[in-house]
């Protein structure tokens, strides 16, 4: 009895709790800026190029023939008619299924990530297994391949789903406590639908403009003034679409410093954040958003080129400005973050975010993150959802475009790109609401888990369990616990 009392000592001594890295503090953390306009040249620079939109929208846009045209004997409507008409109804759809995506993230947080997974999963095989029904072999082989991929990656990231759940749920509560977020997003969907709309009328206006009033000359304008106007278009969307993450970005914050001034839907943080993004940070959105602009619309015209031209070179050209286009994204969906946290200028915030992750050893963490990739399936979901109901307006009403009764399967699957285009553009910036709560999360829990803890426990304890099974070593860079100074505030953010 007493050599089993030894050995039963012995193995409960021997099953120890693992012991983790200490939670602290990041030893450099922002303060907050001074009240004063950042990066103002490219905020001049974004106002020329709205004053100078209008002028050319009151010059130009009159000139678009929405009667006559291409109907025919029976009077039908012109293909600018058309266009517009398949226009306005993919935009409400997409403002319609972005509203009900949102919802749906806040109701079903939970489970949301892991059905998102196993969706795309089960939908791929079925894409091949339809391709394969269908005789196509080709197509069969190659959505069997996108599948067991799909397969592979949900394996291997199944094990981080907890974590990513976690910093989902934080994030949502946050925007919870301040439901006057949802508020800021509709309206900027409203905002971007608006400018949308415009965007295609000037566009068509011009384009009728230089084609002496002919649509078919109209097809044919300059490529250099097609690249322009299409950096106007994804400007105007990445400026309304950053406005909203700035905010979201200051309106977490503060509840995860000072919740107490973030705790109410209409809360001083959500008007502080909105304000300070709308003035005094809107020369760093400007920025950061031209950018990405330049990048997406280079991009579109290669896109365009291979329609005609299918060379290697071009190919290769797509290729390489898809990798610029995610580096510069990704860039700046974080320095964005700092922006709305502290007021920095873009590159400031830019550089000292990732040195937070550098000091942190996070450099890989946040290159992984789930919840960004659930988010751009669903984008991409209701883009295609938009353009199916598209397709099938078009089908509906075939005049718009096709008066006499010719081959329409050009017009049909640009038809589907244009909802596609429409629909990815709008929902990502209401769902932009929920990625930029889950960003700042994990850029807050890297630099200061300790208010947290202090603000939120509950939130501190699921987080940092599920953080201490996947990466229990990786906190380093810390002072020791102290939860350090954050500078006097000069203009809020709300906090």
């Amino acid at each position: 009895m007493a050599g089993f009392a030894k050995n039963q000592t012995w193995q409960t001594a021997s099953v120890e709790p693992p012991i983790y890295a200490p939670i602290t503090n990041y030893d450099n953390k922002g303060v907050d800026q001074p009240a004063k306009i950042r990066d103002p040249f490219f905020l001049f620079l974004f106002i020329a190029m709205l004053i100078s939109y209008v002028v050319t929208s009151a010059m130009y846009s009159g000139e678009v023939d929405y009667s006559g045209g291409d109907g025919g004997e029976g009077g039908g409507s012109s293909r600018a008619a058309g266009w517009i008409s398949i226009g306005l109804i993919q935009v409400c759809v997409a403002v319609l299924l972005s509203l009900s995506s949102l919802g749906f993230m806040i109701s079903y947080a939970g489970i949301l990530i892991q059905a998102t997974l196993i969706g795309s999963v089960v939908a791929t095989f079925l894409a091949s297994g339809i391709f394969f029904a269908e005789g196509f072999m080709g197509g069969g082989v190659i959505w069997l391949i996108f599948a067991l991929v799909s397969a592979c990656y949900a394996y291997m990231v199944w094990s981080r789903i907890p974590f990513a759940a976690a910093t989902l749920k934080t994030g949502l509560s946050a925007v919870r406590s301040n439901l006057g977020l949802t508020a800021v997003a509709v309206g900027s969907l409203l905002v971007a639908s608006v400018w949308t709309t415009w965007w295609l009328t000037n566009y068509l206006g011009i384009a009728q403009h230089l084609g002496g009033g002919d649509e078919d000359n109209a097809q044919k304008v300059d490529g250099g003034i097609v690249f322009l106007l299409l950096i106007c278009f994804y400007w105007g969307h990445q400026v309304i679409s950053n406005i909203v993450h700035v905010s979201v970005a200051g309106t977490v914050g503060t509840w995860w410093f000072e919740p107490a001034v973030a705790s109410s839907c209409c809360s001083p943080a959500v008007s502080g954040s909105l304000r300070r993004a709308t003035t005094t940070s809107l020369g760093s959105i400007c920025f950061g958003s031209l950018i990405v602009a330049i990048v997406s619309a280079m991009r579109a015209m290669i896109e365009q080129a291979r329609y005609s031209d299918e060379s290697i070179i071009i190919c290769i050209a797509d290729c390489l400005m898809g990798i610029i286009e995610a580096i510069v994204e990704y860039f700046n969906r974080w320095a964005f973050i700092y922006v709305g946290l502290y007021g920095y200028s873009f590159m400031e915030a830019g550089q000292n975010v990732m040195t937070l992750f550098k000091a942190r050893g996070w450099t890989m963490i946040i290159t992984d993150d789930l919840v960004s990739n659930v988010l751009t399936f669903m984008a991409l979901s209701i883009g295609a959802v938009t353009g199916g109901i598209g397709m099938i307006a078009y089908k509906i009403n075939p005049n718009w475009f096709n008066a006499d009764g010719g081959d329409d399967s050009g017009i049909m699957w640009l038809v589907f790109i244009l909802g596609l285009i429409i629909g990815f553009a709008l929902s990502s910036i209401m769902l932009n609401v929920v990625q930029s709560a889950v960003d700042t999360t994990i850029v807050c829990f890297a630099e200061a888990p300790v208010d947290l803890q202090t603000n939120h426990p509950r939130h501190f304890e699921e987080l940092n369990r599920v953080w201490q099974k996947l990466y229990p070593t990786l906190w380093r860079g810390g002072d020791g616990g102290k939860t350090g100074g954050r500078g006097d505030e000069e203009e809020g953010g709300g906090r």
